[in-house]
């Protein structure tokens, strides 16, 4: 949650020194719907996702929604394009090593299609 209020702080600072007046509107926007979205997805199949996704995907959609909504449909399209793979190679490596989690940790999809989206957003 530091993290989270952190960088809500640097776009307080940025909107104050007036290079993006409507930069925390857009991060809180990516923070609420990055969360709210694997929330929903958390309930409504049980343990698919941990706490961990759920809090993941705020920070990265605080950061994120400062890019603006087409970034923020970049990340969620990125993570669909990562995450297939990433889960697919997952479960051969699990298979290959007993006794590891068979499920897989999705933090890294989330983070590495934030950062495409931003990096997309930016060119």
């Amino acid at each position: 949650m530091t993290g989270i209020a952190i960088q809500l702080l640097a776009c307080v600072l940025l909107a104050w020194l007036g290079a993006d007046p409507a930069a925390p509107l857009r991060a809180c926007a990516g923070l609420l719907c990055g969360a709210g979205i694997q929330l929903a997805f958390a309930l409504v199949r049980p343990g698919s996702l941990g706490f961990g996704d759920v809090t993941a995907s705020a920070l990265v959609g605080c950061a994120v929604g400062v890019f603006g909504p087409a970034a923020f449909v970049l990340w969620w399209l990125g993570m669909a394009a990562l995450g297939m793979p990433w889960l697919a190679a997952w479960s051969r490596y699990t298979k290959r090593r007993p006794g590891i989690d068979v499920r897989a940790p999705f933090v890294p999809v989330i983070v590495a299609a934030g950062l495409f989206a931003v990096l997309a957003t930016l060119v």
